[in-house]
């Protein structure tokens, strides 16, 4: 009987671990830019929890910054991250995109 290995274990190979990072951080990436896209009643306010959440993906939120501009910083991590993505190697048809 062969024992199964968990995900996210130490056994797993160092670029294994960095992609499912990556992957995770895109998917947070995405869903903070689906909330901040939303159309809202009060344009300029921001929820705690998106601001909780993008924190979290290493943007700071300080007084009163505009949608657009959180939105242009949150593409440019974005960016950055699938470009950290396509380095790390041949995902096939299941490459994460923009």
């Amino acid at each position: 009987m062969t024992a199964r290995r968990e995900k996210g274990t130490k056994d797993e190979p160092e670029i294994h671990r960095d992609a499912r990072r990556c992957v995770i951080e895109l998917r947070r990436v995405d869903r903070i830019l689906s909330e901040l896209t939303r159309p809202s009643l009060d344009q300029e306010s921001i929820s705690p929890q998106t601001r909780a959440a993008m924190v979290e993906v290493g943007i700071v939120v300080s007084g009163r910054a505009s949608r657009k501009d959180l939105v242009e910083r949150l593409w440019s991590r974005k960016r950055s991250l699938l470009r950290q993505v396509g380095s790390l190697g041949d995902w096939g048809p299941m490459q994460p995109v923009a």
